[in-house]
């Protein structure tokens, strides 16, 4: 697999990603209008794909403003949406995942680069002569 990268739109944070009714939690619409967009993009970017192995995914967020954010607020929006574009068959896939808060962009977006991953740190001598 190739580095795949591609910059989308900043996503909404988890809180406003999803509405609550009495009939459950959904995603609401600005969860909808976001994936959606995100799709078109990822599409327009990358073309048709499916990646189907284990990835390393690095996330550059860059915020339309200087308010206090936590970064991982943003990650279920945009896996959700990764995974609905069909660039990969299920966000699962990702083994390791690095955020990284970027400086300040009017409007603000998101980079992204997938790159196949180069194995769980369970797999490593360190982590057994740790556990042992």
């Amino acid at each position: 697999m190739n580095k795949i990268e591609f910059y989308t739109k900043f996503p909404p944070t988890i809180n406003s990603y999803y509405t609550k009714t009495r009939n459950g939690v959904f995603i609401g619409k600005v969860g909808r209008l976001y994936t959606a967009d995100t799709i078109e993009q990822i599409i327009e970017c990358v073309g048709p794909m499916t990646i189907d192995v284990q990835v390393s995914m690095t996330v550059v967020l860059y915020p339309p403003d200087n308010r206090k954010r936590d970064v991982d607020n943003y990650m279920k929006p945009l896996l959700d949406s990764i995974s609905k574009s069909g660039l990969w068959t299920d966000d699962s896939l990702v083994d390791q995942l690095l955020i990284y808060r970027g400086s300040v962009v009017k409007g603000g977006k998101v980079w992204v680069r997938l790159e196949e991953s180069l194995g769980l740190i369970l797999d490593s001598d360190i982590y057994r002569e740790n556990i042992n």
